[in-house]
């Protein structure tokens, strides 16, 4: 069944809390392919499949201090986090999509600030593992 979700109907939850302000989240995931090729032709004859790379961008108005803290983790304080992403039609706060990105790793952040003057700091992140309901 299709659906249309609004943004202002939906959330995003970072280790379970509203980090708020959020402008944006968008993601990518691409499967390792290695192509086979033969000797002396210019086509693919095969492919070998791998692993799944997950890697996303959480955009925040002036930003989140829960994430910028991770970014500074030292290595044996280091710990993964989750994203949520429950989307739902206008009108209605029961989702109708649910996206996780479990075990994220912060990968790293930016921060621009055009002339309306409010920062958007950008935060991207790889995942271990989506799953989409």
């Amino acid at each position: 069944m299709s659906y249309v979700a609004a943004a202002n109907a939906s959330r995003v939850l970072i280790d379970g809390k509203d980090p708020g302000n959020v402008q944006s989240v968008d993601f990518k995931i691409t499967r390792n392919r290695q192509n086979i090729h033969a000797v002396g032709k210019d086509e693919r004859i095969a492919a070998d499949w791998g692993a799944l790379l997950v890697q996303g961008a959480v955009r925040i108005r002036s930003g989140y201090p829960e994430l910028d803290k991770k970014l500074y983790q030292t290595v044996p304080a280091f710990a993964y986090f989750q994203i949520v992403v429950e989307m739902a039609p206008q009108g209605s706060s029961k989702p109708v999509r649910k996206i996780t990105f479990d075990e994220c790793i912060l990968e790293d952040k930016s921060m621009t600030m055009d002339a309306t003057g409010v920062p958007i700091t950008t935060y991207n992140f790889t995942a271990t593992r989506i799953s989409e309901e």
